[in-house]
């Protein structure tokens, strides 16, 4: 990724759609802020800029909250998301997600952070794309792969072909080491990481893609889940921020998408999802109807409807009802 002056990674700031702020990894002070993350933390810009911002994260959560900044810094990993509880001057806790992101400056490295309550990031409407630029994958607990979306484009393949394949296997070897560590950075829990490396596409070709990675279950090792979207890129100046909140913004809605995996591992036909049907199902069950899924996802109630009616046809059910009564059978005989 081409390295900007600050004050063009500052100047976007204030027009972001979701409360934001930028530190210094090294000494986690607030280098700049908008008015939202202000408001969303309980007091002014003024008094966040040059303050310390571990200082206003609960005492808990404090320690893994320096350690992720560390990660950051050293270029362990390229973000991450978490939940912090945040303290307002008057010692109310905010609960907030947090995306931190990496952003360069020259030679120095800072943290973009997106604070968001709620579905707030992942409906970031300036900043949609469309969910088929995500591949959803799901290992089991020898990490190998046991679900992906069927439209894993971004590499090169149908993601059913992917089935039982080692997730390592998908890393080039130079890119391993690096990869684990951040693997298992998010398989200790707390946190779920994106780490930019270098993956196979197709039978004989390598790409740089980010991975956001989460555990998924609380065994060690645990399940993983993985979100596959484009990699970083020279973004023209001013735009290197909207790049960094795309990402977040689609890891945000996949990472509602990942609770569904399991289940659909245990249906016939499950792996022959894309991505977006995937996310219909997955809101289907929290309890969706179309006209929210069509709000959310940024689509017409009838290409919901088309999208609904190929799944039916998939799992040989041909209502909500069924295929709501399906999924759950799926899900007691998975817990089982």
């Amino acid at each position: 990724m081409t390295a900007r002056r600050l004050e063009e990674i500052i100047a976007p700031l204030k027009r972001l759609p979701v409360a934001a702020a930028i530190t210094d990894l090294n000494s986690c002070k607030v280098v700049a802020v908008n008015d939202r993350a202000a408001v969303l933390l309980g007091t002014s810009a003024d008094q966040l800029v040059g303050s310390d911002v571990l200082a206003r994260i609960g005492p808990d959560e404090r320690e893994s909250a320096r350690l992720a900044f560390t990660a950051l810094a050293t270029r362990a990993v390229d973000g991450f998301e978490a939940q912090r509880d945040f303290v307002t001057p008057d010692g109310d806790k905010v609960p907030v997600s947090v995306w931190g992101r990496r952003v360069e400056s020259g030679d120095k490295a800072y943290g973009l952070w997106l604070l968001a309550s709620g579905e707030e990031l992942s409906a970031a409407s300036p900043f949609q794309q469309p969910t088929s630029e995500l591949v959803l994958a799901l290992t089991d607990h020898d990490w190998q792969i046991e679900y992906m979306s069927a439209d894993a484009s971004l590499l090169g393949v149908q993601g059913s072909r992917l089935r039982g394949f080692p997730l390592l296997g998908l890393i080039h070897p130079s890119a391993a080491v690096d990869f684990l560590t951040a693997a298992g950075r998010a398989a200790s829990g707390g946190i779920g990481v994106t780490v930019s490396t270098r993956v196979r596409v197709g039978s004989d070709g390598w790409a740089d893609r980010y991975c956001f990675l989460v555990r998924m279950c609380g065994h060690q090792p645990p399940r993983l889940g993985i979100v596959v979207s484009g990699g970083p890129g020279d973004d023209p100046a001013g735009k290197q921020l909207d790049a960094e909140v795309r990402h977040c913004a689609l890891q945000a809605r996949a990472l509602k998408t990942l609770d569904a995996l399991p289940t659909l591992t245990g249906l016939p036909h499950g792996s022959e999802l894309s991505t977006r049907q995937t996310e219909i199902v997955s809101r289907l069950v929290a309890g969706e109807r179309v006209p929210q899924i069509s709000a959310a996802m940024f689509l017409s109630q009838s290409t919901v409807r088309n999208h609904l009616a190929a799944i039916y046809k998939k799992f040989g059910v041909h209502s909500q009802g069924e295929l709501l009564a399906a999924l759950l059978r799926a899900s007691a005989s998975h817990a089982a």
